[in-house]
């Protein structure tokens, strides 16, 4: 087939579609929630399970979970397809427990670096507060980069002018109401998500010859990632791909802000079931994905590696008429704007609430808010000029992030069900210990492409981080 899958004329209308239809959506349903800090940095605590879910489940849907399960499953099978689903699904049942604790212990928190603060020191809440500032412009960058890259190769569009535009609609309605616009967009989001593949996934298995084409594409288009366990494809596939996808989405809510942002957002009583509800929401997702990697690999189709990431795209437009494609391309927009105003709202709260009370003894909500918008912008420059940068990939970003975010992930729910057993020093140079180990590790071996150096690093910053943790606590217990 040839891409791009039609004219950038058609692009171009695409994205001005998209643009207008979510700035008049959180321009009607946002209003008055620039107000005060409370109001823009968590939309007054007032979001229901419906609301909170719905959030939640969009700010976990970044660009794998719309590209890679598809391809998983089209080039290792079943196997692929259920390694970077389990942990994706199972997180959010996971940190469901932790949010509502989280809650109970602060009802009118704001971030989870304010709670490090308060349970710890400002030196351990500092570590927090970098981690997740460059877990938010990383995040920002690697999906404006996939999204504007994903984009040039369906439209045609160049991608520079894709990321500007994307970056610009997220930042536009952002920065007038917060977190409440960002709920907005991110409801509709997750519904034209799910009406997308709702509608076209069984459409395109129908197009393909029924259910039959599905089973014989269960094994990949090699024929043998059908076992999950039990087999040189099943080790090989878990060995090099599963065991840091499952590690990863299990670490993963625990270094971003964005979720404990929701946490804090949410109506008390609801933020287990948001959270639950969520996973849910999501995980049909990747999994009707992953359908359309099976329909491939089942109708022999031989995608080319360039296009082996959009494997999603070629199915739909190979099995379906046109305006389905320009329907995908419609929900790829609203699945990848949606995430760049999650990373905008999340650095707006750490900012109008951490970073502006280490600086002002006097809190001033409007000052609170223009503080907040203009990390917005800043972050809204840093990624776009992280993206731009010459030859830079999706694996160059995400290396800066990844050992970051797992070294925080085992120490921050101990903090919330065991802090007697934690200390100040502990957590600061467990922690760091971790990092400076296990980073250079994970990334030297991603790079050289070094299994061993790599899960080394990896592990060194999932499990070294809390055994630091709690050694040096129980150690500093016993000298004093």
């Amino acid at each position: 087939m040839n891409l791009p899958l039609f004219g950038m004329d058609t692009g171009i209308a695409i994205l001005a579609l998209y643009g207008l239809v979510v700035l008049a959506l959180t321009y009607w349903y946002s209003r008055g929630y620039n107000d005060n800090k409370t109001s823009f940095l968590v939309a007054r605590r007032e979001l229901n399970t419906f609301q909170g879910s719905l959030s939640v489940a969009a700010a976990w849907l970044w660009a794998p979970g719309l590209f890679i399960s598809t391809q998983q499953a089209y080039q290792n099978g079943l196997v692929g397809l259920f390694w970077f689903c389990i942990g994706n699904f199972l997180t959010l049942l996971l940190f469901a427990y932790f949010a509502n604790r989280l809650r109970q212990q602060m009802p009118v928190g704001f971030t989870f670096s304010g709670f490090i603060k308060e349970r710890f020191s400002s030196r351990v809440q500092n570590i927090y507060i970098v981690e997740m500032m460059v877990l938010a412009t990383c995040a920002f960058a690697i999906n404006i980069l996939a999204g504007s890259k994903t984009v040039q190769t369906l439209t045609g569009i160049p991608y520079q002018l894709s990321a500007v535009a994307m970056a610009l609609i997220a930042l536009t309605y952002s920065f007038r109401t917060g977190l409440k616009a960002t709920v907005i967009t991110e409801i509709f989001k997750i519904l034209v998500v799910w009406t997308g593949v709702i509608v076209m996934v069984p459409a395109v298995i129908i197009a393909a010859g029924g259910w039959d084409t599905v089973v014989a594409g269960l094994g990949g288009i090699k024929k043998d990632g059908s076992d999950i366990f039990g087999t040189d494809k099943a080790w090989t596939v878990f060995a090099t791909f599963g065991l840091a996808a499952f590690l990863g989405h299990l670490g993963g809510p625990w270094g971003d802000n964005s979720f404990y942002q929701r946490a804090f957002a949410i109506k008390k009583q609801s933020v287990m079931k948001s959270f639950i509800i969520a996973a849910f929401v999501f995980g049909i997702i990747p999994v009707m994905m992953g359908l359309l990697g099976f329909v491939a690999a089942g109708s022999g189709m031989d995608i080319p590696g360039n296009l082996v990431g959009t494997t999603n795209a070629v199915v739909i437009a190979n099995f379906l008429p046109a305006g389905a494609a320009i329907l995908f391309v419609f929900i790829v927009f609203a699945g990848l704007v949606s995430i760049l105003d999650s990373q905008f709202a999340s650095v707006a709260n750490m900012t109008g609430h951490d970073i502006y009370n280490k600086y002002k003894n006097k809190v001033d909500d409007q000052q609170v808010i223009k503080f907040a918008r203009m990390a917005m912008v800043a972050l809204c420059v840093a990624g776009l000029a992280i993206a731009f940068i010459p030859g830079i990939t999706l694996l160059h970003i995400f290396l800066f992030f990844a050992t970051l975010r797992a070294a925080v992930w085992l120490p921050s729910m101990f903090a919330i069900v065991k802090p007697h057993w934690l200390s100040e020093q502990g957590m600061f140079w467990g922690i760091l210990i971790a990092i400076a180990v296990g980073l250079p590790l994970f990334v030297y071996g991603n790079l050289n492409k070094i299994l061993a150096l790599n899960l080394a690093g990896t592990l060194i910053a999932i499990f070294g981080s809390i055994v630091l943790v709690l050694a040096i606590s129980q150690w500093k217990k016993l000298k004093s």
